[in-house]
Order: structure tokens, then C-alpha cells, then sequence
């Protein structure tokens, strides 16, 4: 999946877990994203584990070259983002 996609089902998945419904979501996911300064409220599929850590990795690595979790068409060169 685009990582675009991938960085709305977290919003997506962490607003189910905060109205009490089911959610992939967890603590430990949510300090992972939160240590990236991720940002929850820009936008007002369940995943296996190891496809939300891979994802995680590849936000993290955009995080590091970009400095945000804001992920865009614009501002990636990576189709596969």
C-alpha cells in the first residue's frame, strides 16, 4: 500500500480505538507514531503485524529525510508512497 494510505488507516484506526470501537490500534503503536511527532487531527483494513511495522519503518525513514509525517503525492518521489 501507499504510505499515504497507510498513515489514514492509523488516523483512521486510533479515532475507532478513542470512540471505544474495535481498532488495530494500540499503546505501543501509538508511542512509536508519537515519537515521530505524528500528527493525529489532520483529517478530521485491518493490518497484520508485521505490514504495520514495515509501514512504520518506511514513515519513519520518511520522517527522517522530510522531518514530518505529513505524506503527500507532492512531496514524495516514491510511487510506491
Amino acid at each position: 500500500p501507499k504510505l499515504g494510505t497507510w498513515v489514514k488507516t492509523q488516523r483512521h484506526q486510533y479515532q475507532r480505538m478513542q470512540k471505544g470501537k474495535t481498532s488495530h490500534m494500540n499503546t505501543e503503536r501509538i508511542q512509536l507514531l508519537e515519537g515521530l511527532a505524528f500528527k493525529w487531527s489532520i483529517y478530521k483494513d485491518p493490518w497484520s503485524e508485521k505490514g504495520w511495522y514495515v509501514q512504520f519503518k518506511r514513515l519513519a525513514e520518511f520522517h527522517r529525510i522530510h522531518g514530518t509525517t505529513t505524506v503527500t503525492a507532492k512531496n514524495t518521489p516514491d510511487p510506491k508512497l
